[in-house]
């Protein structure tokens, strides 16, 4: 049997994932979201949050997955903090907030699904290094 753990559960598109609360800061609705002409596809672009601009990142392209939309006024997202960065990532919904046994990298719901379970500091790593690799 695996651990448990403390997740918000979100949907981006069709597909379902948990992070655990923990990296959680908050649940926003994004201001309005400023994109970046030169910036590779991970970086959605910049919002301003409670004076913060912060990265909104694409989660989609962090898991090699087809691009998403771009975020836009209205979105919600989660706050995350991982190894002293802060950024949000962009979601359609926040499910719920739920106690899920973890088993092999994934998360199981109340349905018997399994959710994938995201690591916050290997997404913003991940998000640094297709940043930095970006050509000027």
């Amino acid at each position: 049997m695996g651990e448990l753990r403390n997740v918000i559960v979100f949907a981006i598109g069709a597909a379902r994932y948990a992070i655990e609360l923990r990296w959680v800061r908050e649940v926003v609705t994004l201001g309005f979201v400023t994109g970046v002409p030169t910036a590779p596809p991970v970086l959605g672009g910049l919002c301003n949050l409670h004076g913060a601009i912060l990265p909104v990142l694409d989660v989609a392209t962090l898991l090699e997955l087809p691009a998403g939309p771009p975020p836009r006024q209205g979105d919600g997202a989660l706050v995350l903090e991982a190894e002293s960065t802060v950024c949000a990532l962009r979601v359609d919904q926040v499910d719920h907030v739920a106690s899920l046994v973890e088993t092999e990298g994934a998360v199981v719901d109340a349905s018997g699904r399994p959710l994938t379970l995201l690591d916050p500091v290997k997404i913003t790593r991940r998000a640094l290094e297709l940043i930095a690799a970006e050509p000027s």
